[in-house]
């Protein structure tokens, strides 16, 4: 018999893993350099310790959150104008960029927001740098007055402080005073970014425009905007040498007074004048957009952000302590209320984490008393607990991490997990020490016996979290810092157990214990004697039975020419090692009870291996029934009541309504602080409402929020005239907790009415706190249809028509200058007060280039075409004056000759009278007739010249005359003309066109339109909002789709699912991946342990049933299953494999040394037993104050985590136990069969071959 047991020592040689790689050289040297281990030790804790102080307070990690968001203005411009010209562009370039998975916006008048989200993994600067130029590509199809600017947004922007200031003074001296001695007080506090005022009543320069004077003086309103940025400007103009060297020169000054202002020149085309000339120059108030209230007064508040390398508590005290010292020098009673402050939050959430740590800390070390009863064992070994919560911090400070609830959470959870390594190291010290002294080899030795094991437990655990670093969303941004910490945690537990560990147990328990006394331990020998014998009795018993069966079975296996089966020499085939330590160890109590349980499994491994099947049958059923969620209550005990008014509503109603709001509040016993966001400031800043109004409700420290809010909505239901409100608390709304239905279609009223069918549906389902919408609110809005046709004609858009309204009723910016140190707007005032509808269609519309050009050629044709009648008057007066001088030389000539016809009359009358005597001259020889006829002769010629000759000069000094005068008129007149022509001919160019009217072109009316327009990915989208309560998300997903299933859309509407609902399905499958990832790695890792396919798929046997205790204390603690919960799924993976690889380690150990399977694994599970259940208790019971969460401090996520962890640890550390042992058996006497069959074939063969060769060499020898 002893022959057959020969095969199975060497084919379990052969077969079971050897032990790997030795670290023993590690302990060794650890021993060896104990002083310099010792020195390392106190040098590590004071590292740790420094580090923890140095370590950055959050209440979450950092994270920079995958979206951006595009603002979006064109002064004037209608939403659907908007979306056209604006909004549309901008998705297109930015749905282009390869890394953008969705973009969203919002359009209302004058305004757009795009949001574009892209993925985790995406590269953020890349992706920004593309995002950015898609925005600026867009400027050329873009209007030209349009503005587009793209922010990213991170959770470090966040504010760290809010707080309320209020005096006895008026809102702009607090603002002052604020802006002039707090903010710069407060920048110089360590961390701080940035403070910034808000909720003052703001003033701006008002350029009024005199428009008489305007016109008079020829202004061109356009040049004022370039004028007074061209007078602003300061420009270097290089250096010059003066006396101390060289001096910069600088031209210019800039603007810094209303009387600067004032006096900037324009130049016009007579002469050059001041703007205060044509227009009134004041510093006004502006009117207000939103009001910020704290309990019902005005107030400004103060937002401090921090820097991203600041730590949110530092900056937050630094805060508060700088307040404290200067606020005692405000003028006019400077008050402040803190409105938020995460600091308080986060200190309390990090000492409840580590008064839960602590109490983990010191159930686990009261565990490793119990069970090792021993005080400097106990020390010994939870030494490790701080050593490597101490190497954590050194790493997490290392790595630039942060103390937050995820961080301190791990190093929470990872209490219980460190000190496993060193209690399997310690008591297996302490077993193979035995009542002997301990030495440096011994040590050795024992640690080298579980070194191999406690590596792979450790590396399996720390596996487990590898695929986190390939989960993206907000799972991994959450869970990185998370897994991170724990791997270290866990890594430098091991270092610690190999290293340290040794070295103090060398130091603390060389000592042998205490002997016990004589009575007493003869008491306890005769009791473990009388135990044994009963044992071994059994074990001789089941030893006959089975070799009964075993010869009954190989007489018919004989009788069929098979090979025989072995039978075992005896009851126990153990072979004991010298120095194991194993040689002496008694039975204990532990053992004692559970060896008899163990042996019956083994004894009926398929009712085992039934009852298991049925236990994960029956924790598949559990599992449908638990409730689901996706983050959980953060616990902020927070109430946000949201209120919605109708478009249009003014600031002054919009107060009105939330006064009824806070009177309410008022009342409250339960309501210690809330804080009013009234108009553009609340939450329909980006929805065009304008009105509506969000307040932040702070309920009385231990009220419950839930609670406060329920009674808020029955309160607020009683009022009147509030329009629409929504109550919520802020932990049910935190990391985006709505179930969403996005609605998509292109007919605005089909969208309306599907958002009302499906937010009626859903709205009274079981879990559902609130259910909104973003469909914005359909008002009565002044619509100007504006006809492209007639526009085009006068130079107008669309863009350009809704400019000059805005401009008329709002005024014109043009930029801002910088007042007594103060930035403040400078507009053009609005050339239009409030008008009536009937008013508006009147209203004049600036002049456009098209139009002036038109004016100006009109203006040319009409002085072409009078020069032109001009030219043909002229010529016909020519012609007259022509003909009249012909005519007037006509009549001369007849008159002339009348005249010379009657001279030649009188003359022949003269010449033919008689002639009568005349007496002659003295001395005369003529005669008295001769005389007479001489005398009339003389008369004759005489009259006949003077006739001729005086009407002769007559009628030549008159012609000269007349040409004299007519010349000299012609010449005045037409010099006078052509001065005219001149001066009209250069007066074109200043023709002014005439304005028309907006009712010219445009159809103005009134009519009900939403104010804003909201799109995804390119089609119109309204969501509805369902908010479950804490919990219930799971079920009111399911309620969700069996509500919506069956109603009838409008034509063309469809609808998704998606919001948190859509998170959590991506984030359990990815988590689910994640696990199964996980698996793949810790079977690697285990077959490199074993070196065996077969056992590493024995021990993922108890990966499923870790799920069995978790579901069961998730269903018995009512607590969903969420993120948290999964990542507590994914630790058990590497967790509960870890009690199995140790108890296999030891199991081929002794296999190695001839034991059988039966007696290897009864033998090696009850020595394991101690061990194993001491680690999983210490696990256990560290995770106990977390799991009860006694304190509060990060509840949402440790508490399902430490829930899921402990029952996981339970129901896998029980199965381990149990299954493991009877599914190791199975498959390992199934492989013994299998080899024996293979050796019996060989045997046999060998025999064949010796016959053989036998007889070949009998007829040689004869």
């Amino acid at each position: 018999m002893g022959d057959k047991i020969e095969w199975r020592q060497v084919i379990a040689r052969r077969r079971v893993a050897s032990k790997g790689p030795s670290v023993s050289v590690l302990t060794r040297l650890s021993l060896k350099y104990r002083i310099l281990i010792g020195l390392l030790t106190a040098a590590i804790a004071a590292a740790g310790i420094i580090s923890t102080a140095q370590l950055k307070q959050e209440l979450m990690p950092s994270m920079e959150i995958p979206q951006g968001f595009v603002t979006a203005t064109l002064d004037g411009a209608s939403p659907d104008v908007m979306v056209s010209e604006v909004t549309e562009p901008i998705e297109n370039a930015l749905r282009a960029v390869s890394e953008v998975q969705s973009v969203t916006s919002t359009t209302s008048e004058g305004f757009a927001q795009i949001i574009v989200a892209w993925s985790f993994d995406a590269d953020k600067s890349q992706v920004e740098a593309d995002l950015r130029a898609a925005v600026e590509s867009t400027e050329a199809v873009r209007p030209e007055s349009s503005t587009a600017e793209l922010m990213t947004f991170s959770l470090d922007a966040l504010p760290v402080l809010t707080l309320g200031a209020s005096s006895d003074t008026d809102t702009a001296t607090l603002s002052k005073t604020l802006t002039d001695t707090v903010v710069p007080a407060l920048s110089q506090v360590d961390g701080v970014q940035n403070v910034q005022v808000s909720g003052a009543r703001e003033e701006r320069v008002e350029i009024s425009l005199r428009q008489a004077d305007v016109d008079a003086l020829k202004i061109d309103t356009a040049m004022i905007e370039p004028t007074l940025t061209a007078a602003g400007l300061v420009l270097p103009a290089g250096d010059v040498t003066g006396g101390s060297g060289e001096i910069s020169v600088q031209v210019g000054s800039q603007l810094d007074t209303l009387d600067a202002i004032r006096a900037l020149p324009f130049t016009t085309e007579d002469s050059t004048v001041l703007l205060s000339q044509f227009a009134d120059v004041d510093l006004k108030e502006v009117p207000p957009t939103s009001l910020s209230r704290v309990n019902g007064a005005e107030t400004l508040t103060l937002s401090i952000t921090k820097a991203a390398d600041a730590s949110t508590v530092s900056v937050a005290h630094g805060v508060t302590e700088k307040l404290t010292e200067i606020t005692p020098t405000l003028p006019s009673n400077v008050v402040f209320t803190e409105i938020e402050n995460q600091a308080p939050y986060i200190e309390q959430s990090i000492h409840d984490l580590s008064v839960e740590g602590g109490l983990g800390l010191l159930f686990a070390v009261l565990v490793i008393f119990l069970f090792l009863a021993s005080f400097r064992s106990t020390i010994v070994a939870a030494i490790s607990i701080p050593m490597s919560l101490l190497i954590t911090m050194v790493g997490l400070n290392v790595g630039e991490y942060s103390l937050n609830i995820l961080t301190l959470g791990a190093l929470t959870i990872a209490v219980g997990r460190v000190v496993d390594d060193s209690i399997v190291v310690i008591e297996n010290i302490k077993r193979r020490q035995g009542d002997g002294a301990l030495t440096i080899e011994g040590i050795v030795g024992s640690v080298g016996q579980v070194a191999g094991a406690i590596t792979a437990s450790t590396l399996t655990t720390v596996a487990v979290f590898l695929p986190i670093a390939f989960v993206g969303d907000i799972v991994g941004q959450l869970f990185r810092p998370f897994a991170v910490t724990v791997s270290i945690a866990l890594i430098a537990s091991l270092v610690v157990a190999l290293t340290i560990v040794p070295v103090f147990a060398y130091w603390m328990l060389r000592r042998p214990s205490k002997p016990m006394k004589r009575e007493r331990f003869i008491r306890a020998r005769a009791a473990q004697t009388a135990w044994a014998a009963r044992q071994e009795a059994s074990a001789e018993r089941r030893w006959a039975r089975q070799a009964e069966k075993l010869e009954a079975k190989n007489a018919k296996r004989e009788q069929r020419g098979k090979s025989l089966l072995p039978v075992p020499a005896s009851a126990s085939g153990v072979v004991h090692a010298r120095g194991d330590g194993e040689e002496g160890s008694s039975y204990d109590g532990l053992q004692r009870v559970f060896v008899p349980i163990l042996d019956a499994t083994l004894r009926h491994p398929r009712r085992t291996i039934a009852a298991a099947l049925a236990l994960l049958l029956l924790t598949g059923v559990g599992a449908t029934a638990l409730r689901s969620d996706f983050l959980g209550s953060m616990g902020d005990e927070t109430i946000v009541v949201e209120q919605k008014l109708a478009q249009g509503t003014t600031i002054e109603q919009s107060l009105a309504s939330a006064e009824k709001l806070e009177a309410v509040l008022a009342t409250k016993d339960s309501v210690e602080t809330f804080v009013s966001s009234i108009g553009a400031s609340g939450a329909s800043a980006f929805a065009g409402g304008g009105g509506d109004t969000s307040i932040t409700v702070i309920p009385v420290e231990g009220q419950d929020a839930e609670t406060v809010a329920n009674s808020l909505r029955a309160d607020f239901g009683g009022l009147s005239d509030v329009g629409e409100v929504t109550v919520t608390t802020a932990a049910s709304s935190a990391l985006a907790s709505d179930v969403q239905l996005a609605i998509q279609g292109n007919d605005a009223d089909a969208l309306s009415q599907a958002a009302t069918q499906l937010s009626d549906a859903v709205k009274d389902l079981p879990g559902v706190t609130a259910v909104t919408n973003d469909l914005s609110t359909g008002g009565n809005v002044v619509v100007v249809d504006v006809d492209r046709s007639k526009a085009a004609g006068f130079g107008y858009t669309q863009a350009t028509v809704g400019q000059a309204v805005s401009a008329a009723l709002n005024g014109t910016p043009l930029g801002s200058v910088r007042l007594e140190g103060v930035d403040r707007d400078i507009v053009i005032a609005p050339t239009q007060g409030p008008v009536a509808l009937d008013q508006l269609a009147l209203m004049q519309l600036p002049v456009t280039a098209v139009q002036q050009q038109r004016a100006i050629q009109d203006a040319t044709d009409a002085f072409t075409d009078e020069q032109e009648a001009k030219a043909e008057e002229q010529q016909a007066e020519a012609t007259e004056q022509m003909q009249q001088t012909v005519n007037d030389a006509v009549e001369a000539r007849d008159t002339v000759s009348s005249q010379l016809s009657e001279l030649q009359t009188q003359l022949e009358t003269l010449q033919t009278a008689p002639l009568t005597p005349a007496v002659p001259d003295a001395g005369s020889a003529m005669t008295p007739e001769q005389a007479a006829q001489a005398e009339r002769d003389a008369q004759i010629a005489a009259l006949t010249d003077a006739i001729t000759q005086a009407e002769s000069g007559i009628e030549q000094a008159n012609a000269g005359v007349d040409a004299a005068v007519k010349a000299q008129e012609d010449m005045a007149a037409q010099t006078l003309e052509a001065q005219e022509t001149q001066a009209r001919q250069e007066g074109l160019v200043d023709t002014k066109a005439t304005p028309i009217r907006l009712g010219d072109i445009a159809a103005v009316r009134e009519e009900t339109t939403p104010s804003a327009i909201t799109r995804n990915d390119g089609a119109r989208q309204v969501t509805v909002s369902i908010t479950p309560a804490d919990g219930q998300l799971g079920t009111v997903t399911e309620s969700v789709y069996a509500a919506t299933d069956s109603l009838t859309l409008p034509a063309g509407v469809t609808f998704v699912v998606g919001g948190a609902s859509a998170d959590q399905n991506e984030s359990f499958e990815q988590l689910g991946m994640a696990m199964l990832l996980a698996i793949v790695l810790v079977f690697l890792i285990m077959v490199a342990t074993f070196r065996s396919l077969m056992q590493p798929l024995i021990l993922l046997v108890s990966v499923p049933f870790a799920a069995t205790g978790a579901v069961a204390l998730l269903l018995l603690t009512d607590t969903p299953l969420g993120l948290p919960s999964l990542i507590g799924l994914l630790m058990l993976i590497g967790i509960v494999v870890t009690n199995a690889i140790v108890l296999i380690d030891l199991i081929n150990h002794i296999r190695e040394r001839g034991a059988s399977v039966h007696d290897a694994i009864v033998h090696g599970t009850r020595l394991r037993l101690r061990p194993i259940l001491m680690t999983a208790a210490a696990t256990i019971f560290a995770l106990v104050p977390m799991s009860l969460g006694l304190t509060g401090g990060g509840v949402f996520i440790s508490r399902p985590l430490a829930i899921v962890v402990i029952g996981g640890l339970m129901s896998s550390t029980l199965l381990t136990l149990v299954l493991v042992p009877v599914l190791y058996s199975s498959v390992e006497r199934r492989a013994d069969r299998r080899a024996a069959k293979r050796a019996a074939r060989a045997e046999r063969k060998a025999e064949a071959a010796a016959r053989k060769k036998a007889l070949t060499a009998s007829p040689a020898a004869s």
